[in-house]
């Protein structure tokens, strides 16, 4: 069941950089790729849970993918759309 692992580790990455964008948002900076990535570094550093360090690095690479193809930020727009208008 390759797919059902391909779709735990997409929303893995997903949950896990929203935790990254949150924390942005939450500090009033600008939540970019360039950024959430850096913020992935930092939460990595701080991380004494290895598995979740690969986790996060996981994260990480994926969203890497989009700062060589900048024409490709279709999966991207949940981070910055999700909070817009939300009452949660």
């Amino acid at each position: 069941m390759p797919d059902n692992d391909h779709d735990h580790d997409h929303d893995q990455n997903q949950m896990i950089i929203g935790e990254a964008a949150v924390h942005l948002a939450m500090n009033n900076a600008d939540i970019t790729v360039g950024s959430l990535i850096r913020e992935l570094a930092e939460m990595a550093a701080a991380e004494e849970n290895p598995a979740r360090c690969v986790q996060i690095r996981g994260a990480k690479r994926w969203l890497r993918g989009f700062e060589s193809s900048p024409g490709n930020r279709d999966e991207l727009r949940w981070i910055t759309a999700a909070g817009r208008g939300s009452a949660h």
